[in-house]
């Protein structure tokens, strides 16, 4: 069977902690889908808190080569993306067919990561509302 490189999907969700239960069922869905996918998730938490930070550790034990997470603890201030590299790094590190970015939190988080994507050059982003605060 020939791996299906043209149709690959990697997936980036950006979250603050008001927005990962939102995203969470998400990319426990992702996981489990077919084909050749990679799936990162970019978590902020200014306080450490990181309420999914086991459930997400499972999920990277069980799919080491799909599931890739950084815990970024800090504040959302203007030149908050500048000081964290990680989006930029995933984007040059691709190695999917294509990529799909999702940003889910408050709406100071939401504008601050998409001026950030915007950028970078990614014109397609999907703005998720928290469905819990």
């Amino acid at each position: 069977m020939e791996a299906d490189f043209d149709n690959s999907v990697h997936w980036v969700f950006i979250t603050d902690e008001s927005g990962m239960a939102t995203i969470f069922p998400q990319v426990k869905s992702k996981l489990t889908t077919k084909g050749i996918h990679h799936i990162s998730v970019v978590y902020y938490s200014p306080d450490q808190v990181f309420s999914f930070r086991r459930e997400l550790d499972i999920l990277v034990r069980h799919y080491p080569t799909v599931l890739f997470t950084y815990f970024i603890s800090s504040e959302v201030s203007d030149n908050f993306f500048q000081e964290h590299p990680e989006l930029e790094s995933i984007i040059n590190a691709n190695t999917m067919s294509q990529m799909e970015f999702m940003v889910c939190g408050n709406e100071e988080f939401c504008d601050k990561a998409s001026e950030l994507l915007y950028f970078l050059d990614i014109p397609q982003i999907t703005i998720q509302k928290s469905l819990f605060i």
